[in-house]
């Protein structure tokens, strides 16, 4: 395999390729499949990048992908210490998944955040309610 391939599903993430941009430094050694054709064996160990798409996370609430880094979860919203996951289940969400209630909250913590650290680093892991 190429130092360039994805981890996962074997395409060539090396620069001209399409997936050269948001790929990650990866390896791993699980059994993958990519459209349906098995493309490494479990325990077959690889290094190299995962590639963009392949690095995507499945919303909890809608079931579809959700980009690197554009993804919500409980914790954010909800504060470290306070939720494992939201009322519904749910972990990880789209933005647009979020609830009324959930979104003022995130967008209270995006607030905070703007504007720097209200809180003391200690208190950094409760929810913003004032």
């Amino acid at each position: 395999m190429n130092d360039n391939n994805c981890v996962c599903c074997g395409r060539d993430t090396s620069f001209g390729g399409g997936l050269f941009v948001n790929r990650l430094s990866a390896d791993a050694d699980y059994e993958s499949y990519f459209e349906g054709k098995k493309v490494f064996d479990d325990g077959e160990y690889r290094s190299g990048y995962l590639c963009s798409e392949c690095s995507m996370l499945e919303c909890d609430r809608c079931d579809e992908l959700i980009t690197l880094d554009e993804d919500i979860t409980a914790s954010e919203v909800l504060g470290y210490d306070n939720a494992d996951h939201f009322t519904d289940g749910a972990y990880r969400v789209h933005e647009k998944c979020l609830t009324k209630n959930e979104r003022k909250l995130y967008e209270r913590v995006l607030e905070v955040d703007c504007l720097g650290s209200i809180f003391a680093n200690k208190d950094r892991d409760k929810p913003p309610f004032f």
